[in-house]
């Protein structure tokens, strides 16, 4: 998390956790204060585009760059992490100044990280870094904390009876176990009896929606929930759900604040989602890579650190997730994450009728 504006007119409304580490100084090689911006070089390699989070974030990254004459490529892995060491080896060769990284497996391209930044590339990883994988700075979610606002709604709606859980990949490493924690924390008091659990394969919605099913035929309408770590997975459920013709009445979580997960929501199929980034954050840790780069910021305008795979402290920049319910779904519009038509699929009523535009959506669900 940035001390500082980064750009004219920019507020930045992140949630700070106290305390500042000193990260080494020997990491001046990857700054370069004498480049000027339109010189620079993006690469971004993400492990994937099937959520639709990722397709929406690389946009916004793109247009920082083109907003700034900075020339950005890309290449998705699509899950597979030796691919994608290729794809990192690739864009070093190519003479990208910045590296911006997402992956699955975060152990099995740290070595091809440290490489490009002893190579003079700035590393910077999407998300936190936890000690697992080599980067210069990292940004990202507080992955327990996430983890507790997935379970947060119905936790505090009480939920009781028997309830599963749908977990990510676990080849993700630390941030999907503390996903996995933070969901069970939130639940610590309520009266549940955990009848199934799955981690599943690169998140995917069928193998989810398969789970789901085996758990349907078992427990019908005893279930209470299914707990879905993501949204996708959450898709899979709901349209097991709607099978079986339980849809709306076992609870349902995510996170990603997916489209068509914010429209369940509004359904009344999915209780919440994690609105975790939007289009703020990627400009945000876009326009801070940039000007790290160029020591136009340096290790001392972060309030946090995290350890990488070498246990160096890094600058961390933190950003907080928001939960959505029906009761709140216009701050995925605010946050510019949609716009109205998106997700209402109507044109946006005069000022002044948006709230009982929200009302008459949540109401017709309701019936």
């Amino acid at each position: 998390m940035l001390k500082k504006v980064l750009t004219a007119g920019m507020v930045a409304t992140m949630i700070l956790s106290m305390g500042t580490v000193a990260v080494n100084a020997e990491e001046v090689s990857v700054v370069t204060p004498d480049k000027a911006r339109e010189d620079l070089k993006v690469g971004v390699s993400f492990k994937t585009l099937q959520e639709e989070r990722w397709v929406t974030e690389l946009g916004v990254i793109e247009d920082v760059c083109e907003e700034n004459g900075i020339e950005c490529i890309y290449q998705i892995s699509e899950n597979d992490a030796q691919k994608q060491v290729g794809q990192i080896e690739n864009m070093v060769e190519q003479g990208v100044d910045i590296l911006i990284v997402q992956s699955n497996e975060k152990e099995a391209v740290s070595n091809a990280l440290k490489a490009a930044s002893e190579a003079g590339v700035l590393v910077c990883y999407y998300e936190k870094a936890n000690g697992e994988v080599y980067c210069d700075l990292c940004g990202g979610n507080d992955e327990y904390e996430i983890g507790k606002l997935i379970t947060q709604v119905p936790a505090e709606m009480g939920i009781s009876g028997k309830v599963a859980f749908l977990y990510g990949d676990p080849a993700g490493g630390t941030g999907v176990y503390n996903f996995h924690d933070g969901m069970h924390d939130s639940l610590a008091d309520c009266d549940i009896e955990i009848v199934g659990e799955q981690w599943v394969t690169n998140w995917d919605p069928s193998q989810a929606m398969s789970y789901a099913e085996n758990w349907i035929s078992q427990y019908g309408e005893e279930l209470s929930a299914i707990f879905a770590m993501n949204d996708g997975m959450a898709g899979g459920v709901i349209q097991a759900l709607e099978n079986a013709g339980l849809a709306g009445k076992v609870v349902v979580t995510g996170q990603d604040c997916d489209l068509v997960a914010v429209q369940r929501v509004l359904e009344g199929t999915q209780v919440s989602t994690i609105l975790k980034s939007g289009k703020e954050y990627p400009r945000l840790f876009t326009e801070a890579c940039i000007q790290y780069r160029l020591g136009e910021i340096t290790d001392e305008d972060f309030e946090q650190t995290t350890p990488n795979s070498e246990d160096e402290e890094v600058p961390f920049y933190a950003y907080p997730g928001t939960i959505i319910t029906k009761d709140n779904v216009d701050d995925v519009i605010e946050a510019g994450a949609y716009t109205y038509e998106e997700v209402y699929g109507e044109e946006a009523p005069a000022e002044g009728e948006t709230e009982a535009a929200t009302e008459a959506v949540t109401e017709e669900a309701a019936e």
